[in-house]
C-alpha cells in the first residue's frame, strides 16, 4: 500500500507547494522545481514506468495549474522521468552489492543530466519566443541545473524511505562462496 500511495502523494505534495506556497516566499531566477525533482526522484528509485507515470501525473497538472501550453511540461517530465529510470535505477538486491559512492555517483549524474536537458529544453523554447542569447542565460542555466541535482540528492533518500521503506545494507561478496545445497 506504501509503494502505490505514497508517490502520488509526494507528487501531488510537491504540485502544491510548487504553485502555491514557493511563489510567494521566494522571487528569484534560480527556484529550482520540486515537483521535477520529485518526479526524477521517483524515476531512479522506482523504475522507469513510474517516472514516466508520475511524469505524466505532475506534467499534466502543472500544465493546467500554471497555464503552460498544455503537454510541454506533460512532454518534458514524461521523457525526463523515464530517462532517469532507465540509467538510474537498480532493484533491491543488485543495489545492495554495490559501493554505495557508486550508487550515488551515478545517482547524481542522472539528476545532473536530466536537469541540464530540461534547462535546455525550457532554453530553447524561451528562444523561439524571443529570439534573443545573451550570456547570463547561460549563467542562470548552470547554477538551476546545480540546484536542481542537490536537490535531487538531498530528497533522494527521504523519498525513497517514505516509498520503499528501509533499505538493505551494502553487503560485500566475493568470488569464492560455499555452496550448502542443491
Amino acid at each position: 500500500m506504501r509503494r502505490r500511495a505514497m508517490p502520488a502523494v509526494l507528487t501531488l505534495l510537491s504540485l502544491l507547494l510548487d504553485t502555491s506556497v514557493i511563489p510567494f516566499l521566494i522571487s528569484s531566477p534560480y527556484i529550482v522545481s520540486l515537483t521535477f525533482s520529485t518526479v526524477l526522484v521517483l524515476g531512479v528509485y522506482l523504475g522507469r514506468m513510474h517516472g514516466m507515470l508520475y511524469g505524466l501525473i505532475a506534467g499534466l497538472l502543472l500544465d493546467i495549474l500554471v497555464g503552460y501550453q498544455l503537454g510541454f511540461n506533460t512532454f518534458v517530465y514524461i521523457a525526463l522521468g523515464f530517462l532517469a529510470g532507465l540509467i538510474a535505477y537498480e532493484p533491491e538486491d543488485v543495489r545492495a552489492r554495490r559501493r554505495p559512492s557508486r550508487v550515488y555517483l551515478r545517482r547524481a549524474l542522472t539528476f545532473f543530466a536530466m536537469a541540464l536537458m530540461r534547462e535546455v529544453v525550457i532554453y530553447a523554447y524561451q528562444y523561439f519566443g524571443t529570439a534573443r542569447i545573451e550570456g547570463i542565460y547561460f549563467l542562470n542555466l548552470l547554477i538551476r541545473t546545480f540546484l536542481a541535482t542537490a536537490l535531487c540528492m538531498l530528497l533522494g533518500p527521504l523519498e525513497a524511505r517514505l516509498t520503499l521503506g528501509r533499505g538493505a545494507r551494502y553487503r560485500r561478496t566475493s568470488a569464492k562462496r560455499e555452496v550448502k545445497s542443491f
